[in-house]
């Protein structure tokens, strides 16, 4: 493998690890200001997505209207 092609796959990955990372914040971000915007408990839950506490059960927040 060449020396150009090793760094443009390097340069490719830390750019998608780059990506990932601020996916990941902005959908923690986005589920804090729920709680907040709620007063409710929630928590970001990798590969999962948005938790929300309700009667002491944690419920996806897509699945909150199916809980009420």
């Amino acid at each position: 493998m060449s020396k150009r092609v090793r760094q443009v796959l390097i340069f490719s990955g830390a750019i998608f690890a780059l990506g990932l990372i601020i996916n990941s914040l902005a959908n923690r971000g986005a589920c804090s200001y729920y709680g907040y915007q709620t007063d409710r408990e929630t928590k970001y839950a990798a590969f999962v997505g948005c938790m929300v506490k309700v009667s002491g059960n944690w419920v996806l927040r897509s699945e909150l209207r199916a809980v009420q």
